[in-house]
């Protein structure tokens, strides 16, 4: 599983004003990556965030791409992300798989690009829209392909749930 092959290792975290907004830049060390995976987190109100709370959340970003990727490709068990995503974020996922596996059937040469090699993150842009959403991108490596997973977490409770893992 993805989760335990990924470990944070924080670089040095830049802050920087260029765009206007406020904006977080650093790295983080993943097993599978052989060089560090840059972050870039905004936020559009005001407030601050720790180099501790930028690693961690580009560390979960990742895992949770990762392991979207995954059920998608009919390697992990989409129950298994049932702590980390919505109902309906679920059932979405399960839909592309199921969409993905029988378009798979006829195409074994894409089969073999995008199913036995893992997903490595490249990169995670984040953005903090409010106090109870942030809009997250991550550009994940399949072998030679490249794929953008966009995550969407709301804040419900005290717990971030991710409403929408769209993969493409």
């Amino acid at each position: 599983m993805m989760t335990a092959q990924m470990q944070t290792q924080p670089q040095q975290m830049v802050i920087t004003h260029h765009t206007g907004l406020p904006a977080y830049d650093g790295s983080i060390r993943i097993e599978l990556s052989n060089r560090p995976v840059p972050y870039h987190i905004s936020r559009c109100y005001p407030g601050t965030l720790s180099e501790a709370e930028c690693s961690k959340f580009s560390l979960a970003c990742c895992r949770l791409a990762c392991m979207s990727m995954d059920v998608i490709r009919g390697r992990t068990p989409p129950q298994s992300l049932q702590h980390a995503l919505s109902g309906q974020c679920i059932q979405r996922l399960e839909t592309m798989s199921y969409l993905l596996e029988n378009h798979l059937r006829t195409h074994q040469e894409l089969k073999a690009k995008l199913c036995y090699l893992p997903a490595v993150p490249m990169l995670v842009y984040a953005t903090l829209v409010s106090p109870d959403t942030i809009e997250t991108v991550v550009s994940l490596s399949v072998g030679k392909s490249t794929y953008w997973v966009t995550l969407v977490f709301r804040r419900s409770g005290s717990r971030w749930i991710c409403t929408t893992a769209d993969l493409g």
